[in-house]
């Protein structure tokens, strides 16, 4: 009985030490930040993050207890090279995680989870996004890892094993109710509630909360979440749901004209990145986008437009479908619940506009084109349109050979025109074929860089559409996809995150006026149908008229475990998984709250709803 139990306790550690030095590493990837930690705090992220570690250990645990239990009538060395292969399968891909979770954190700023699954049928693009000396070094680091661990449980677990004797009957008992037992560990303890992320969180801190969580377990949990397809934020019934959001989405005819055509060409160009920090006009940086800047002054510029969501695949359904981005999951990965959407395609096709879609990537990256088609677009032009020797490095197309595509086919288009195109050079890694502008080596100087090329790109796109015939009769919209953790922004919650650009220009544009309201990217559809007096706009459920004189504004803005909200002078960010306000403005009500988590728990039912 002894060596058996001695076995589970070996067991159990061995995994306990693989999370540990996980947390070790982790904190000396992101060396900086953990830098700015007190000692006091580090000691708590392995205190308070033994929680989750102790259950992810009592999970791999269960297998092994049931094995030993059946050991007691099996007179057979079966039971080492079982738990070995189990072992080493679960070493193999809890490392993979681990290596991966190292690199995606310093772009997604939260611990891995199902996010990566809505790349993985597309590998090429998503390793795209970093460099081969990054690939190599991550699986350096996965190799060594592997092989260390691999070692350490040959000599100081497995070698200890001998079940080659039977036991007595009785001690089956004992084994199966310490197997049974393991639930307890499992859920945390003997709560109501099982543990969950946000148990984990000790600190006003996030990169300190983030160190403390499992992503072993995190990512479990976020798989199990999904396929589960039910809400977790459950604040209200349904009656004190609706009366937390009443009002929030109005529509009137007391709407401000700015166009002079009714039914004017309209080009969409949602731009990778572009966030407010680095836009001079929004109080961002001088010289990253001067031809953008000086834009800014020809038409109506909305300056506190905010992003829905934190990535692309969130982003574009945002502009395109008025429909907001979710927490943990995202709609673009579900075609069945795609088809059902409104689009303002849709309605631009039935009102006699052909439609395109452009990107300089992959299409089929992150289900991209079946939203695409579903959104109503007539025709699709990817990199597959492009001969290579317009590609960069890594990710695609350069964005002014896309530019000059959507040039040439504008010109050669017949009849009235909705075109969008989402540029591309502005993503990690920052491959643009021109000589440095801002210096520095960093990526906060290869990002600026970045945006710097695809300004440029965008003002001779624009220089030489002004000499078209077309310009006089089209409308050119510009909206940014979101904002990233560049250029100080450093917390999930940040609504420097958030907060993107929107201009309209182009020679349908009657008025240059400043639009200083709250928005969202949500926003663009039911603002843009009203100036075309298409009616069906109120079918875009979660979209309001900026230039409705009776509507007053909001944004709400989802990250992966919480949303920042900002409706007048109010503002207020909140974690779901830690349950805490992370900010609060100064004397923001608690109704404001309120009306955030009835947002997350209203557009997370609507995501699930939606087929």
């Amino acid at each position: 009985m002894k060596n058996r139990l001695l076995f589970l306790l070996r067991y159990f550690l061995f995994w306990y030490l693989f999370f540990f030095l996980g947390k070790v590493l982790f904190l000396l990837f992101n060396l900086r930040q953990t830098s700015e930690l007190d000692l006091v705090s580090i000691l708590k992220i392995f205190l308070y993050g033994a929680k989750l570690d102790i259950s992810a250990c009592s999970y791999l645990l269960v297998l092994p207890s049931l094995l030993v239990t059946t050991s007691v009538f099996i007179a057979k060395d079966v039971f080492k090279p079982i738990v070995k292969i189990y072992t080493i399968v679960f070493l193999v891909i809890f490392s993979f995680l681990i290596v991966a979770d190292l690199e995606l954190y310093k772009y997604w700023g939260f611990r891995i989870d199902t996010t990566p699954l809505l790349y993985i049928n597309t590998p090429k693009e998503m390793l795209a996004s970093v460099s081969i000396w990054v690939v190599v070094r991550q699986m350096a680091i996965f190799a060594v890892i592997l092989y260390v661990f691999i070692k350490f449980y040959n000599k100081f677990v497995n070698e200890k094993v001998d079940f080659t004797v039977k036991s007595k009957i009785f001690y089956a008992l004992i084994y199966l109710l310490l197997a049974a037992s393991l639930i307890i560990p499992i859920r945390g303890g003997f709560g109501l509630a099982p543990i969950n992320t946000g148990a984990v969180y000790f600190s006003s801190n996030e990169f300190a909360n983030h160190s403390a969580i499992n992503p072993i377990w995190n990512a479990g949990f976020s798989v199990l979440q999904t396929e589960a397809m039910s809400n977790p934020y459950k604040y209200y019934k349904e009656e004190q749901l609706q009366d937390e959001i009443k009002g929030l989405y109005t529509h009137s005819t007391d709407t401000t004209k700015v166009l002079k055509e009714q039914r004017p060409n309209i080009i969409l160009i949602v731009l990778e990145s572009f966030m407010g920090k680095a836009i001079e006009p929004m109080g961002g940086l001088k010289g990253v986008t001067p031809r953008l800047n000086k834009l800014c002054n020809e038409g109506v510029f909305f300056t506190r437009m905010y992003s829905s969501g934190v990535r692309s695949d969130k982003g574009l359904v945002s502009v395109i479908s008025g429909f907001p981005a979710q927490t943990k999951a995202s709609i673009i990965r579900y075609p069945n619940k795609t088809q059902a959407m409104p689009s303002i395609a849709k309605e631009l096709n039935s009102n006699g506009y052909h439609s395109a879609y452009y990107y300089g990537g992959d299409i089929d990256f992150a289900s991209m084109r079946s939203y695409i088609t579903n959104a109503g677009f007539e025709k699709i032009v990817d990199m597959t349109d492009f001969p290579k020797s317009t590609y960069g490095a890594k990710w695609g197309v350069h964005d002014h050979y896309v530019f000059k595509r959507l040039l040439h086919d504008i010109d050669t288009s017949k009849g009235r025109f909705f075109y969008t195109f989402f540029t591309l050079s502005s993503h990690e890694p920052f491959d643009v074929p021109m000589n440095p502008v801002i210096e520095g080596n960093d990526e906060n100087t290869q990002f600026l860089n970045s945006l710097y090329y695809t300004d440029s790109c965008l003002g001779d796109f624009i220089d030489s559409a002004r000499t078209k015939a077309w310009w006089n009769n089209t409308l050119v919209i510009l909206i940014a996809d979101h904002g990233t953790l560049r250029l100080g922004v450093q917390n999930s919650y940040d609504f420097d995150r958030f907060h993107i650009p929107m201009l309209w220009i182009g020679g349908a544009v009657d008025k240059k006026i400043v639009v200083e309201k709250i928005a969202s990217q949500t926003d663009l559809a039911a603002t843009l149908l009203a100036q075309l007096n298409i009616l069906p706009q109120k079918s875009f459920n979660f979209s309001n008229n900026i230039l409705d004189n009776k509507n007053t504004g909001f944004a709400y803005s989802a990250y992966n475990s919480g949303f920042c909200f900002i409706q007048g002078n109010d503002s207020v960010a909140f974690d779901a998984d830690e349950n805490k306000v992370k900010y609060q403005s100064k004397n923001a009500s608690e109704k404001v709250v309120n009306t955030g988590k009835a947002m997350m728990q209203f557009t997370y039912g609507a995501f699930l709803k939606m087929k």
